[in-house]
């Protein structure tokens, strides 16, 4: 049976770590309830807007504007992928990374240039792991979205794609579904003629319930680049929240895991220091009854 002094010194060593990812749930617990908050209330404000963008494109039969061409063929694409800058979050990162490399191989197989954008360390360090270039990278930001970041990217590539520089556009980000529940996601951001889903006969006949002053082309053109700024915008605020909750629930498995370490070895020590006392007293016996 192990040493009492072993056990004792392992069980103290695993206590601290306890007290590690208690404090860590604690501060990933915290930080989870604003990042939700926010990610939950964009929510409404991004599916709202999509879908007003793409009533005014269907009332507009005669509209062109460059974010809504298609460009054929497609030549080069950009790939903006969201991590986090810290690991200890379970497999947030990983299902995230393998959504990547799932839209690069899809570019690759159709022959296309693809340029990365990356944010968070972990993306960096995988991407430069597997020898892939980053054309652009953003560290220490990952549990801070910030709308001014999302415009100045968005507002990059609404002017390369104008000048047909790029093609294609995507961002893969992790989607917030619940506390125990993040799922890897691609959306294209560029193009936006997905937007134009209804069919526009039928949006001119009901009217869609609008009154449009200017011009549905006037507005278009004005609220079309919102669009690009907001997906970015809503993906950054998904991934926070998802990252913190996959943080979260990680360092929650951790720390059970090690309250039931503690009480085995609370088991193993009282038996091992029972055993010894047992043993002691046999010992006295043995040596009282030899005199």
């Amino acid at each position: 049976m192990a040493n009492t002094k072993e056990i004792v010194k392992r069980r103290k060593s695993v206590r601290n770590t306890r007290k590690i990812t208690k404090t860590m749930e604690m501060v990933s617990t915290a930080k989870l309830a604003k990042a939700q908050n926010a990610a939950l209330a964009a929510r409404p404000y991004a599916d709202k807007l999509r879908e007003v963008i793409g009533d005014l494109a269907a009332l507009s039969e005669d509209i062109r504007h460059p974010l809504l061409e298609r460009h054929d063929p497609v030549k080069k694409a950009v790939v903006i992928v969201m991590t986090a800058d810290r690991g200890l979050c379970g497999g947030f990162n990983g299902n995230i990374l393998r959504e990547a490399n799932s839209v690069i191989q899809k570019l690759k197989d159709r022959g296309v240039e693809f340029e990365l954008i990356v944010q968070g360390k972990k993306g960096r360090g995988a991407f430069r792991y597997l020898g892939i270039p980053i054309a652009k990278e953003y560290l220490m930001v990952s549990d801070k979205p910030d709308y001014a970041r999302a415009e100045s990217i968005a507002d990059e590539l609404i002017a390369r794609f104008g000048r047909k520089e790029i093609d294609e556009a995507y961002v893969v980000y992790s989607t917030f579904k619940s506390m125990v529940s993040q799922k890897p996601r691609t959306d294209m951001i560029l193009p936006l003629s997905g937007l134009q889903s209804g069919g526009k006969k039928e949006a001119k006949a009901e009217g869609m319930g609008y009154l449009f002053h200017p011009d549905p082309k006037t507005i278009l053109t004005e609220v079309l680049p919102l669009v690009v700024r907001m997906s970015i915008f809503t993906a950054m605020l998904d991934n926070c929240a998802g990252e913190h909750a996959a943080r979260r629930l990680a360092m929650k498995n951790a720390t059970d895991a090690a309250d039931d370490m503690i009480k085995m070895l609370t088991r193993q020590y009282n038996r091992a220091r029972q055993s010894k006392i047992t043993q002691e007293i046999a010992e006295i016996v043995g040596g009282a009854n030899a005199l």
